[in-house]
């Protein structure tokens, strides 16, 4: 089912660890998807079957294209979503592929109210909200990866980061200290491509609200 545009709707996924969970709840819903099962060397992936052309992008430029109506539909982590200047639509929020936002540090290294902290992070808009209401203060760091390493080699004394099962933390004596809150794969649309495709998006949400594949 198409929209009424000239183009097919366009789907932007990340190539990260959100597209499993993005290939399995649309395939459960009805989706073929069949071009996403080769090599994947495309970036504009036709799919027809389905009136689709799906996007491969960078899971942080997913949100980018959305917003500016470049692609219709796409799935981001809540993690990046969080950062994004966009004004975007949430429809549904996947139950697979959930983690956590954590604040990480040697053990019992949270800091004490009225001191000053360094804090690294790859997500500075999520950190300096999640540290405005608290009795202590953290100048904010931005790390493009290897956050756990800022704690380990005394650059910061916490790092905010996802944490998945945990098990790379307690292999480098790192502790997850508190858990800020639960990230999850959103499905995201532009607002005025959801007017134009309501109907196709709408059906889309019920077949995986049906399939339990978001919550």
């Amino acid at each position: 089912m198409t929209g009424p545009s000239r183009r097919p709707i366009r789907l932007a996924l990340g190539k990260g660890r959100n597209l499993a969970v993005a290939l399995d709840g649309f395939r459960r819903a009805g989706l073929e998807l069949a071009e996403l099962d080769g090599p994947r060397r495309r970036l504009i992936l036709p799919a027809p079957e389905d009136g689709l052309e799906v996007l491969l992008l960078k899971d942080a430029d997913v949100p980018l294209y959305v917003t500016y109506g470049t692609a219709d539909l796409g799935v981001v982590g809540s993690d990046l979503l969080s950062e994004s200047d966009g004004d975007l639509l949430v429809p549904a929020r996947f139950r697979a592929g959930r983690s956590r936002m954590s604040l990480i540090g040697r053990k019992g290294s949270l800091p004490r109210p009225g001191s000053q902290v360094r804090l690294a992070t790859k997500y500075p808009r999520t950190a300096r909200r999640i540290v405005a209401p608290r009795p202590w203060g953290a100048e904010i760091l931005e790390l493009s990866g290897s956050v756990e390493l800022a704690p380990l080699l005394d650059l910061a004394e916490l790092a905010l980061d996802i944490v998945q099962t945990g098990r790379t933390l307690r292999e480098n004596g790192l502790s997850e200290l508190e858990v800020v809150e639960e990230v999850a794969p959103c499905l995201v649309a532009n607002r005025a491509s959801f007017l134009r495709h309501r109907r196709w998006i709408n059906d889309l949400v019920r077949r995986l609200e049906e399939m339990e594949v978001v919550a």
